[in-house]
């Protein structure tokens, strides 16, 4: 079975894997491989006068050599071969045999291997009446490392930096404020605001201002609501800080509706700040 590229998996992020499955955990692969595949206990030349409860129950990735020497979307393959001179053959040393572990139902995404691995194990271990205890983590990577360091955090709303912060928010609220008008019916003729737009509103009077203003709402307030996400997903979502729906959390919502880049940049300098001031 080769590397699934094909499926999204990185070749580093899959050799990590395996690696920290065949270093940290041979035990819980041994117990994976009998609980999914039963016959394997027949192919492997242990010792199987004990019942095979007790065997599984004293059975050990040391007693055993076993390796996961690849992964996919939709199975593990496990090779193994005994220990011990009653497992030796001819040439003085045991076989390897290969052995396929279904993964049912297959993964969507590579990224569900952790989960999928502490699950098969758990249903591994309550199958053989073993205790469910110390699952499989995958190595820690390096992002999970940097967070572990301490990444700074802010945990408070910071209001928009006179000038410019101000005035983007200003202008924004302003052009809302526009549409709102324009909706409301307050820019029509014979109305202040319909003379005032008509004398000074350099393309094509009211009726143009009207126009542009229309024409701008829904491309402005998508753009408006595209950083709202944006700047949830790429800052608050990783601060524990700042909960979703708190009142924190609603105060940089809204300055990011106003003032788009602006609260990017506020938020990033303070976090900067932070940072210095650590090191």
């Amino acid at each position: 079975m080769a590397t699934n590229n094909k499926h999204g998996i990185d070749p580093t992020s899959l050799a990590r894997t395996l690696s920290h499955m065949n270093k940290d955990h041979a035990t819980d692969l041994l117990h994976i491989l009998i609980h999914f595949n039963p016959l394997a206990l027949i192919q492997l030349p242990l010792d199987l006068e004990k019942p095979v409860r007790q065997l599984v129950r004293d059975l050990r990735g040391e007693d055993v050599d076993i390796r996961l020497v690849d992964m996919s979307l939709a199975e593990m393959q496990v090779q193994t071969r005994a220990k011990g001179a009653a497992a030796k053959g001819l040439n003085g040393e045991s076989p390897m045999i290969t052995h396929m572990i279904p993964i049912n139902p297959p993964m969507k995404s590579w990224g569900e291997r952790r989960e999928r691995l502490v699950a098969m194990t758990k249903e591994a271990r309550e199958g053989l009446g073993l205790p469910a205890e110390g699952l499989p983590e995958e190595e820690k990577s390096a992002e999970n490392e940097k967070r572990e360091k301490g990444v700074a955090l802010i945990d408070t709303y910071l209001a928009p930096r006179l000038f410019w912060d101000g005035a983007v928010a200003i202008s924004v609220a302003f052009f809302f404020a526009c549409y709102a008008a324009v909706r409301g019916g307050y820019v029509e003729q014979g109305l202040w605001a319909w003379q005032f737009t008509q004398k000074w509103w350099p393309l094509g009077g009211a009726d143009g201002f009207k126009w542009l203003v229309k024409a701008m709402f829904l491309p402005v307030l998508a753009i408006h609501i595209t950083e709202m996400v944006m700047f949830d997903r790429s800052r608050l979502a990783k601060n524990a800080k700042i909960p979703m729906g708190g009142l924190t959390w609603l105060k940089w919502m809204v300055s990011v509706f106003f003032e788009g880049y602006m609260a990017f940049r506020r938020y990033d300098d303070k976090v900067a700040e932070l940072e210095k001031k650590k090191h």
